[in-house]
């Protein structure tokens, strides 16, 4: 079976500091990761590398087998990658499935005009 996201040999350095060292990962279709590690361990830039907050000093990311560039968020949500981060303010009154489209509803455009479905 193909992964669905793979990374190879992702570095990612801050001046002097190495956050993340050479990382390969694998996620293949229907599995739930958790990347654990202590503070500074480079969890939070790994992904940010992934979802185009930051650009990989060298490496390559796969996604559906084929390499992509993501080179901002907008890159990385055209392949189908976005992040949802932890301190993301929850709307209570939604459920889960509403609050993580929250803001991501489809639009459907008509002669110019945007119209939420």
């Amino acid at each position: 079976m193909e992964p669905l996201l793979e990374v190879r040999n992702i570095t990612k350095r801050f001046g002097g500091l190495t956050a993340v060292d050479n990382m390969d990962m694998k996620i293949f279709p229907g599995e739930v990761v958790g990347l654990l590690g202590d503070n500074g361990a480079g969890k939070s830039t790994l992904i940010k590398c992934i979802s185009g907050v930051y650009h990989a000093d060298t490496g390559r990311i796969f996604f559906e087998g084929k390499e992509v560039r993501i080179d901002n968020p907008m890159d990385a949500l055209a392949v189908g990658i976005e992040t949802l981060y932890q301190d993301l303010a929850l709307a209570e009154n939604l459920n889960v499935y509403s609050n993580i489209f929250l803001g991501r509803e489809k639009l459907k455009r008509f002669l110019g005009v945007v119209k939420v479905l």
